[in-house]
């Protein structure tokens, strides 16, 4: 291992000792604060955690990530899992009398452009306050002061090895720089939390800010820093955002926009899609919607099991819109002429005697019916639905005035003095003439 990263995985090991140092004020004020006396109420400090012959005092428990208060995880793909072996209290030392600023102990933090630097105190800012020597690793201090031995922060600190386990904080997959948004004013609780009055013990993940914090200022509007996703989030070639990393797969919350991509998003998509095409072409290239939309092979697995039996409930409702991958002159017609649920009779020998196979119900075309399980009633609900199956020729039978037909008027009464009617007459008369074949006929009354 080259000396650079040696002494880098010794600074990390040395974290707690470091964020100690300069959250804490001169020696003295340990005098005045009473060291032994918890802040109270405060979730991080626990009886069992206090070591005999070490401190005259409770320290905080050792833990690997702190859940925060009332604070939601965090993307475990954008941060990944810390390991933090450490004893230290935020809250016991920012509720201290005199106590320091965030930035007195991170103070790399005011130069820092990118998410990649290392803003953990050092060994050297502990130093101003606890009297650390490497060369006694259980040195022992005067009642009241700060502690210097190596096992007051480090937890499974092995006295014989010198050795004390190594602090596992991997790399955000996030662009962030500290410096940027220091100079704006912004203040370091605006998007950690008051670590005091949060009552916050370790600082882990459960402290970094969430997707809505950084939309509230991030917002696109002008004058405003930019909404676009790759501001914040790592790209890949061509400009969109990298989905896919070591620790998981990227997927929106829907926190934000209702996108959740959970298992009925597949089918359910077209709102969040139809609302904001841009936001969705911010990870996904169009060949990615173009190989379900247009392609010639569809997805196998679209559809669940036994769909063939239910898909007449979807199909009535059009959610999915089923036109969006079939043709439905073929396939669907060609299904249903083979079932025997078809228009044109075909298939019917199979169906005629078998009232299950029967499309409608009985007394769907008796002429003078009305209401629910009559065509008149359901076609004027959802027409689209009746021409799934039916083409144009196949209601002109009945619903015209040439000869041999039943003559049945397909409007309501009142038809011909409705608004309704002129506007159907003037938007398009072709549509009238289907069935009107005079001029006398091709007019709506006054």
């Amino acid at each position: 291992m080259n000396e650079p990263r040696r002494a880098r995985w010794w600074l990390l090991g040395l974290l707690g000792l470091a964020a100690i140092a300069l959250a804490l004020p001169p020696r003295a004020a340990w005098e005045q604060r009473a060291w032994a006396d918890p802040p109270p109420g405060d979730p991080e400090i626990e009886p069992a955690q206090a070591v005999p012959g070490l401190f005259p005092v409770l320290v905080p428990a050792p833990v690997a990530e702190s859940a925060g208060a009332g604070r939601p995880p965090v993307s475990p793909v954008i941060f990944p899992a810390q390991r933090i072996p450490l004893r230290f209290s935020h809250v016991l030392h920012l509720r201290l009398p005199g106590a320091p600023g965030c930035a007195d102990c991170h103070a790399s933090a005011s130069r820092s452009m990118s998410a990649l630097d290392n803003l953990i105190p050092t060994e050297q800012a502990c130093r101003a306050c606890h009297a650390i020597d490497r060369g006694q690793p259980e040195k022992a201090v005067g009642a009241g002061e700060p502690p210097a031995r190596c096992d007051a922060c480090h937890v499974g600190y092995r006295p014989g090895a010198r050795l004390v386990d190594r602090v596992a904080i991997p790399t955000p997959n996030l662009k962030f720089p500290h410096r940027v948004h220091m100079e704006r004013g912004m203040a370091c609780t605006g998007c950690h939390g008051d670590l005091a009055a949060e009552g916050v013990g370790l600082a882990t993940r459960a402290q970094l800010p969430k997707m809505a914090t950084c939309l509230s200022c991030h917002d696109g509007r002008g004058g405003r820093p930019s909404s676009a996703c790759t501001t914040c989030h790592l790209a890949d070639a061509g400009g969109y955002v990298r989905t896919v990393y070591p620790d998981g797969k990227l997927l929106p919350s829907g926190g934000q926009r209702g996108d959740a991509h959970d298992l009925g998003f597949r089918t359910h998509h077209s709102a969040a899609a139809e609302s904001d095409p841009d936001y969705c072409a911010s990870c996904h290239q169009k060949p990615f919607c173009v190989d379900c939309h247009s392609g010639e092979i569809k997805p196998m697995d679209f559809h669940g099991g036994n769909y063939v039996a239910l898909h007449a409930l979807d199909a009535r409702r059009n959610v999915p819109d089923c036109s969006t991958c079939h043709r439905l002159q073929t396939f669907c017609t060609g299904c249903h002429a083979r079932a025997g649920v078809s228009a044109d009779g075909r298939g019917s020998e199979l169906a005629s005697d078998d009232p299950a196979r029967r499309f409608h119900p009985p007394g769907w075309a008796e002429p003078g019916g009305a209401g629910p399980g009559h065509h008149g009633f359901e076609a004027r609900r959802n027409i689209d639905a009746c021409a799934s199956c039916h083409r144009e020729q196949f209601c002109v039978t009945c619903h015209t005035a040439e000869p041999g037909s039943m003559g049945v008027s397909p409007h309501p009464p009142g038809w011909a003095a409705s608004r309704r009617c002129r506007a159907l007459l003037a938007r398009n008369p072709r549509v009238c003439l289907r069935c009107h074949l005079t001029p006398d006929e091709l007019r709506c009354a006054p």
